[in-house]
């Protein structure tokens, strides 16, 4: 009889003791839901309109900066390499007297790729530039643009970022591509 006893007494021991640990893991706060990365645009149509509106706005500011002219740095829409590359030059630029006079001015725009689907996009772009006033000045005032250069090239841009924020990473002049 001791030994029913005391079977039974383990036994509600038990169930008390998983009503308890029923109630504690009740009380454990849920863990957070991961929230779902948002894509960096919603469509491939949008990253290229974005793309071009980002460049078109890189070249007004780059304009403006070469004309003396109030406005935002060209430096704003660069980032990583590309924009300590174009700093270097400019510093170099500066050093030696030598200024870009003119315009530069985009002729054709378009989305080549993209990855969108992530919250950090990329997309990648083929422009075409026509520089036919764009100029080199030395700091005597002499026109030192390089000889036989074309007026009209084409270069592949690649940008990262999303819909709130996109930047030039990297250009590079593609020879051979039809503007």
């Amino acid at each position: 009889m001791i030994l029913q006893r005391t079977a039974a007494h383990s036994l509600s021991g038990l169930g008390a003791l998983a009503l308890i640990a029923g109630a504690v893991a009740g009380c454990a706060p849920t863990p957070a839901p991961t929230p779902t990365p948002t894509a960096a645009f919603a469509s491939e149509e949008e990253a290229f309109a974005k793309a071009e509106e980002v460049y078109r706005a890189y070249i007004d500011a780059l304009n403006a900066f070469r004309a003396g002219e109030e406005g935002p740095s060209p430096d704003k829409f660069l980032t990583g390499e590309l924009l300590d590359s174009e700093i270097a030059a400019s510093e170099e630029m500066e050093k030696s007297g030598t200024r870009i006079v003119g315009e530069t001015r985009i002729t054709k725009f378009n989305g080549t790729t993209s990855d969108i689907h992530s919250s950090v996009g990329s997309i990648e772009a083929t422009a075409c530039l026509d520089v036919t006033s764009a100029r080199a000045i030395d700091d005597a005032g002499a026109d030192v643009t390089t000889p036989g250069r074309s007026d009209l090239y084409a270069i592949q841009v690649t940008f990262v970022g999303s819909r709130s924020s996109l930047l030039v990473s990297e250009y590079e002049v593609t020879p051979g591509t039809p503007c």
